[in-house]
């Protein structure tokens, strides 16, 4: 069964690759906007993500916003098929490098280089034109379940000579891939239990502190990449920054929270620029909104003590 999943999964790709990229994108986002109306769940978790940092936008704001995020969802995975089976020519035709000269010139220090990602805009194009532009090319990242599905994708992701590690391989090969002068690609947007509570866009959220740890030992250069739609087209502006570190304090951990927290806030604006291009229908602030929870729990229970004895006795 999961060999017929994943050579039904390739025809799919097949067929999508036939459809000229741009229809396959409208049809994607289409689709997209007709899950935001099906799929509860997630439109829930998108308008409560929304109203979290964008209090003052109204709730019909709000609503357009997490339904036009989630066209641009559709859209991407219409893309995909494309990005995974379009020649390295035509995929470099619709995407343009800013900050190309600054990154190779880190890599040239053969420190080995981070490079965080967040889910904006089609991230798989984004993670694959990146492998383009250097050698030497690890990504982490979540494996499928389906071995043969996954021995497609990651294939796939692969092609242009980047490196993938699943999350469950673990990350001793990670020191020596940075004292070879390789580039490590992490996306660090998500929810992570293991994570650690800092601000992003201003609220609480679990954030891997995989890079700080390397930069707050080794002194890691690390750069954010950030790929910027063109209107509604399958054309791209992906942009490449170093992300300057706070000065260390001395302390380790407070180190490591300055540095996880600064990484963060250097997206903040790319987001808010065009906030439709960002995934809000995950659950980024998962923390806080359980500790939101708790203290209503807690807020609530003292409130029914204060009415207990507040009753008269009878």
């Amino acid at each position: 069964m999961p060999t017929l999943q994943a050579a039904f999964v390739r025809a799919i790709f097949w067929i999508i690759r036939l459809i000229p990229v741009r229809l396959a994108g409208a049809i994607g986002a289409g689709a997209g906007r007709l899950a935001f109306h099906l799929i509860r769940r997630r439109r829930e978790i998108a308008v409560r993500n929304l109203a979290r940092i964008y209090p003052d936008r109204s709730t019909a704001w709000q609503r357009h916003i997490a339904r036009e995020s989630f066209a641009e969802m559709g859209r991407t995975m219409l893309e995909i098929p494309h990005v995974f089976l379009r020649s390295k020519a035509f995929l470099q035709s619709r995407v343009q490098v800013e900050g190309k000269a600054q990154f190779l010139a880190a890599m040239a220090e053969g420190k080995g280089v981070f490079n965080i990602f967040y889910h904006h805009s089609n991230w798989e194009l984004c993670g694959i034109m990146y492998a383009t532009l250097t050698p030497n090319v690890d990504g982490i990242y979540r494996a499928i379940k389906n071995p043969a599905l996954e021995q497609f994708v990651k294939q796939r992701r692969e092609r242009f000579g980047v490196s993938m590690h699943p999350r469950q391989q673990g990350l001793r090969w990670l020191p020596a891939a940075l004292k070879k002068g390789h580039s490590i690609a992490v996306l660090l947007d998500q929810h992570l239990s293991t994570g650690l509570p800092v601000p992003f866009m201003g609220h609480l959220a679990n954030t891997s502190t995989l890079p700080a740890k390397f930069v707050s030992k080794y002194g890691t250069p690390v750069f954010g990449v950030a790929l910027h739609r063109i209107g509604r087209s399958f054309r791209f502006r992906m942009e490449l920054w170093p992300i300057e570190m706070p000065a260390p304090s001395g302390d380790k951990d407070q180190d490591i929270y300055r540095i996880t927290e600064h990484i963060g806030k250097t997206f903040e604006p790319a987001i808010h620029q065009r906030p439709e291009l960002w995934l809000w229908s995950h659950q980024r602030w998962l923390w806080q909104e359980e500790q939101d929870a708790q203290l209503a729990e807690k807020a609530l229970v003292s409130q029914s003590r204060k009415e207990r004895k507040g009753r008269p006795m009878r």
